[in-house]
């Protein structure tokens, strides 16, 4: 039984963590209105059918716990994979995108039909 408890609490930890965020610019930490949130979806999911992942910003890794990134006001380079559950394909998108400080934004795949592929991975504004 307490190893069952252990797994879970790890599990728990692993899923939790997969929340976290990440500053990927010098200095402070900035307030909400100077800086822009930038998210894609955790690695470790439950059951989606397409999970679009941030793998690097302006060639800075970002780790498997971080699903958002704060940058500062301006044009980044993003590198995303989109992985598709049911064919178990990965492709791999780079993106350039202009994002704007006290603005949240989110990660977006684009699909063939039936879900089979994905032919592309936007940046969509959340406010």
């Amino acid at each position: 039984m307490k190893s069952f408890q252990a797994t879970l609490l790890a599990s728990t930890a692993i899923l939790v963590s997969g929340c976290m965020s990440a500053q990927l610019y010098d200095g402070p930490k900035r307030d909400r209105d100077e800086v822009a949130r930038i998210t894609g979806d955790p690695v470790v999911t439950a059951g989606s059918p397409v999970t679009v992942i941030l793998r690097q910003v302006d060639g800075r890794d970002i780790g498997m716990t971080q699903t958002t990134v704060e940058v500062l006001e301006g044009t980044h380079n993003l590198l995303v994979d989109c992985r598709i559950a049911e064919t178990k394909a990965v492709s791999r998108h780079a993106l350039e995108v202009e994002v704007f400080g006290g603005r949240k934004y989110r990660l977006r795949a684009q699909t063939g039909p039936a879900l089979r592929e994905c032919t592309g991975v936007t940046l969509e504004s959340q406010n």
